[in-house]
């Protein structure tokens, strides 16, 4: 099904490029917004399969409507179709997009955030069909984290419906963010192999110029930088857009924005403030301009303050749904918790702020963004965030930008700037004040580069399009790509695409050294990776056997079964706080690995007494579901629990032959 897939998407990109008359690589990141769009609303009935269909009748719908334009109609759409797909900004798209994908084919997950969430979750999706119950998400400690770039990943990883493979996950990680930075080649107009080339380089290098965690891990922070940046481009670029699609792209990115992650909230508040103050400011004195000069209105898409509320509105219903969809099933991210702390007074704040705030003051001012060295500049965060308002002071200098876009572009970067470095502070002080790895400058300016992606990216994707779209669109576009060339991180770009390859044993042999022998019978009892629809189950390990570590790993291998983590001491832990364990996890199973000492009395009490006179026994390393009776919870010995109930029926009538 994965051609019916990948057609029906060229079907839609080319059906919106026809329909705006727009280049397809402008088509790319719209098409990519109704395709996660789309998957979101599967995602929350458990049908996200059910995009095979879709795509079938979608295609099927396309060859429907194509056979009944008439001749000339039909004529000129297959040659708009002809023409921008032997053109070179989209073969350059195509080409760095399979080059990508294919480079990608053997990566596998090696990052920390990556195990505790980003692929944790993605696995969950993929064998839930969709987002998983109440108390039975995979990634319990972040819940409430939103599911936008997960989907895409998991439309990859439907590619391959019976296996889970990581390099697929990670094809649809890198195709999301390509897919928002393809505007940008439509500067590409030849089709000159070495500008073509060179181009889909340059666009690679791109994000590591202010970010590099992106080149290992699949988090979410540079795709929002470029959703982001894609937004803010969707703003200032009007000229020659119907109004639907003006308005219509910045609500579809605005609701991307805020699925990708939490903070894409704030990122759309700033994108928000930018899209109203550029029409107040900029758009409506441009009309009322050209109103004076020629009398009457000009244009055929005047400014319509309807639309732009619409454009308010829509990341407020994306979030809203995601919202109350977790408040039903109770799914909370640990920061979130520790947020409310924060505001509401109750949370205990280290003795080292002061620590903590002179390794910022010298991570943004001193330390460079990159781990490695550039071939010409190491920008700071600072030197970055004064670079841009440079930008913009020169393209006013050079009459790239009117004067009046050029004031209001410079306030809003110096002021968003101000704002966003000012959150990033206090949220070291507060929700990162236990994470002392910030107290040292290294640390800290890793962090300022990852979260502060949206605003270095989405500031320089503006500033790329602003340049390589004036007069001089050529010495625009080499002023672009001598600047990334010369300012990036080369060395993490590379390994993300090749480099890994020579760790790749490596990590997997980490995976099996720390998922030890007993994690992998625990792994075994309850079902890990099966088709299944298990709750969540309270693994409870011996007090002197405690390893988080170990814990995030396990829970990677086990999605999408939930797994929540226990310590007990046979000697000191009574029967009562096993209750409350099951009871705070919510757990809808118990396993217990062998403990020191005789504990097996500890979990007696709660076998039915009808199996305990017969002369049952508490096992040790078995799994048990909890039933909730009118005197307390009960222990059920149980096969795999991660089994449909027709694949065990199966197996036994298998077993029986």
């Amino acid at each position: 099904m994965f051609i019916i897939q990948i057609t029906a998407f060229l079907v839609l990109i080319m059906a919106i490029g026809w329909k705006f008359r727009i280049h397809l690589v402008e088509a790319v990141p719209v098409g990519c917004g109704i395709l996660i769009l789309m998957l979101y609303l599967l995602a929350f009935f458990r049908r996200l399969s059910f995009s095979d269909g879709i795509a079938l009748l979608w295609l099927g719908g396309a060859v429907i409507c194509v056979a009944r334009l008439s001749g000339e109609k039909r004529k000129l759409l297959l040659d708009f179709v002809r023409q921008e797909l032997l053109g070179a900004s989209t073969l350059t798209a195509l080409f760095l997009i399979v080059s990508v994908c294919i480079c990608v084919s053997a990566k596998v997950v090696s990052w920390w955030d990556d195990y505790n969430f980003w692929a944790t979750d993605v696995k969950s999706l993929f064998y839930l069909d969709g987002f998983a119950g109440k108390y039975a998400n995979a990634a319990p400690e972040f819940g409430d984290y939103p599911p936008g770039t997960q989907l895409m990943k998991w439309w990859f990883l439907h590619f391959s419906p019976a296996e889970f493979r990581e390099g697929l996950m990670f094809a649809g990680y890198y195709f999301m963010n390509l897919a928002f930075l393809c505007p940008l080649l439509k500067v590409i107009r030849k089709r000159n192999v070495f500008a073509m080339a060179a181009g889909a380089a340059v666009l690679w290098f791109f994000p590591a110029v202010a970010e590099a965690f992106w080149c290992d891990g699949c988090c979410a922070d540079l795709t929002m930088a470029v959703v982001y940046g894609a937004f803010l481009v969707s703003v200032a670029d009007k000229k020659n857009h119907e109004r639907l699609f003006y308005y219509g792209r910045q609500a579809l990115f605005l609701m991307i924005l805020v699925l990708c992650k939490n903070t894409g909230v704030i990122w759309a508040a700033f994108g928000i403030l930018f899209d109203v103050g550029y029409h107040f400011l900029v758009l409506r004195r441009e009309k009322n301009g050209d109103e004076q000069k020629s009398g009457t209105a000009v244009g055929k898409q005047p400014l319509s303050w309807r639309c732009l509320l619409g454009v308010i509105l829509a990341p407020v219903l994306a979030e809203g749904s995601w919202l109350g969809f977790c408040l039903f099933n109770r799914r909370v991210a640990k920061l979130t918790g520790t947020a409310i702390q924060m505001a509401t007074g109750a949370m205990h704040i280290p003795v080292y702020q002061e620590e903590m705030v002179r390794a910022f003051v010298e991570a943004f001012f001193k330390w460079p963004l990159h781990r490695y060295k550039t071939p010409a500049v190491d920008l700071s965060p600072l030197g970055l965030y004064l670079l841009i308002l440079l930008t913009v002071f020169l393209l006013w200098h050079f009459r790239l930008l009117e004067r009046r876009r050029a004031i209001y572009l410079g306030v809003f970067f110096a002021v968003t700037g101000v704002i966003f470095y000012s959150f990033n502070l206090i949220s070291h002080l507060t929700i990162f004040s236990v994470e002392t790895q910030y107290l040292e400058p290294f640390g800290m300016v890793s962090s300022i580069e990852r979260y502060g992606a949206p605003f270095t990216i989405g500031g320089l994707y503006l500033l790329a399009f602003l340049i390589m779209n004036g007069q001089k669109t050529v010495r625009g576009a080499l002023l672009c790509a001598v600047f990334v060339l010369l300012t990036t991180d080369h060395a993490s770009a590379c390994r993300a695409l090749a480099g890994y390859r020579g760790t790749v044993d490596e990590v997997l042999d980490q995976r099996r050294e720390i998922v030890d022998e007993a994690a992998e019978r625990f792994l075994d009892a309850v079902g890990a990776g099966e088709h299944g629809r298990m709750g969540r189950v309270l693994y409870l390990r011996d007090s002197s056997d405690v390893s988080w570590v170990r814990n995030t790993y396990i829970g990677f291998e086990a999605a999408p079964v939930s797994v929540m983590y226990g310590n007990i001491d046979t000697e000191a832990t009574e029967s009562a706080e096993i209750v409350r364990a099951i009871e705070d996890t919510h757990a809808g199973y118990l396993y217990v690995d062998r403990l020191e000492g005789p504990g097996e009395e500890l979990f007696t009490p709660f076998l039915d007494v009808s199996e305990v006179q017969k002369g049952a026994v508490f096992e040790y390393e078995c799994l048990y579901r909890v039933d909730e009776t009118a005197d307390g919870i009960r222990l059920v010995k149980t096969e795999k629990a991660g089994l449909s109930e027709s694949r065990r029926k199966l197996e036994q009538i298998c077993n029986k032959a």
